[in-house]
Order: C-alpha cells, then sequence, then structure tokens
C-alpha cells in the first residue's frame, strides 16, 4: 500500500523538531516495515509511506494526529504497487535547496492554500521520484 499526503506545518518548524519528527518515523518505520521519504518545503511537509495496508492506515493516523502540521490533504492512496523508496525508513530533504527542479519549482510556486488538490498525484510523485534521484546520487538523505 502507499499513501502520499501534503500537509501544512501548524508552527515555526525548526531544525531540531525535523530531526526529532525523523528520529521518531524512522524507530516506528523500521518497527513497522514502513519506507518513504518526508520533504519539507514553504511551510508544507509531502510524505509518501509504503508498506503493508494495516501498517501504512497506522502510520497514517498517527501522523494525522501529530499537532505539529495539520491541514492534511490525501493526494494517493493506492495499493499493488512497488515501493519505490524501499531503502529508507525514512529519507529526507528540504525542498528549497533543490529549487532548480522544475518539480520542485513548481511545488514552491503553487498556491496550495487557494489550490489544496491542484497539485495532484502524479505531480506529487513526480516530485517525490526527483527527490529519490536527486538524494540517491548525492547522499543527501539520511537513509537511516
Amino acid at each position: 500500500m502507499v499513501k502520499v499526503y501534503r500537509s501544512k506545518a501548524r508552527l515555526e518548524i525548526t531544525a531540531s523538531d525535523i530531526d526529532a519528527i525523523l528520529a521518531s518515523s524512522r524507530r516506528h518505520n523500521e518497527d513497522a516495515g514502513i519506507t518513504g521519504m518526508l520533504l519539507f518545503g514553504k511551510g508544507y511537509f509531502v510524505q509518501v509511506i509504503e508498506g503493508n495496508g494495516p501498517a501504512v492506515d497506522r502510520t497514517y493516523r498517527r501522523i494525522l494526529s501529530d499537532a505539529r502540521h495539520g491541514d492534511a490533504v490525501l493526494l494517493y492512496d493506492g495499493s499493488g504497487e512497488p515501493r519505490r523508496f524501499g531503502c529508507w525508513s525514512m529519507g529526507f530533504s528540504h525542498m528549497e535547496a533543490h529549487s532548480h527542479v522544475a518539480s520542485v519549482a513548481h511545488f514552491l510556486q503553487h498556491d496550495h492554500e487557494a489550490d489544496p488538490y491542484g497539485f495532484g498525484p502524479d505531480v506529487t510523485l513526480a516530485l517525490l521520484l526527483d527527490f529519490r534521484r536527486i538524494c540517491s546520487g548525492s547522499g543527501a538523505v539520511a537513509a537511516a
């Protein structure tokens, strides 16, 4: 099963907040057999969660209850797909560092408030796959 969502940071997210999110996610995901990637930019999170159906559903519900973000939009919810981020319990990258990449620039320029569903599943998957390619080649993603 695969779920992809976008949510808005509720508070000013600091580097230590992101470190805490990643440490907790990686611990939970490893125990649950979940893989994926988390992106952060322009005050928004984008995340792909992959694994067996019940584990993905539990993980997604836990994420939705996290007070550090809200206004979650489920962009994709599917099953029977191969894992695309299987080497990472939770990969991570800041989007602004890669704003020269077309899919990233498109995300950062999109008005998510006015058009919350306009950044659809195909475009979001392209964004995530671009980051997989970028980060796999650069070592920019800690693959704990």
